[in-house]
């Protein structure tokens, strides 16, 4: 009967440590788990700020193509103006 017991006490032991043993590899887990979250956090913030300076960079380039139209628009307005009088001053035969 002693030998019975403590056939029960190496089981109930076995069972034990192979929790405990369980336990410290879950909290290894936990934290690299929890590493590998505060990287990817990181890395999204990261790319959040390089998605804004893109976006500027696209406003940017929208304005300056804007600009660029605008001043094409008036170049065209001018030369237009100026095919204007010339053919006026060719019509005066000065």
């Amino acid at each position: 009967m002693g030998n019975t017991k403590l056939a029960g006490l190496g089981v109930l032991e076995d069972k034990i440590n192979k929790a405990a043993d369980l336990i410290v590899q879950l909290r290894k887990e936990k934290i690299e788990a929890e590493k590998a979250n505060k990287e990817l956090k990181e890395k999204i913030e990261s790319l959040y700020i390089k998605n804004e300076e893109l976006r500027k960079e696209i406003l940017l380039a929208n304005e300056k193509d804007d600009s660029k139209n605008d001043f094409d628009k008036t170049r065209e307005e001018i030369k237009n103006k100026i095919e204007e009088m010339l053919a006026k001053l060719e019509g005066l035969e000065i």
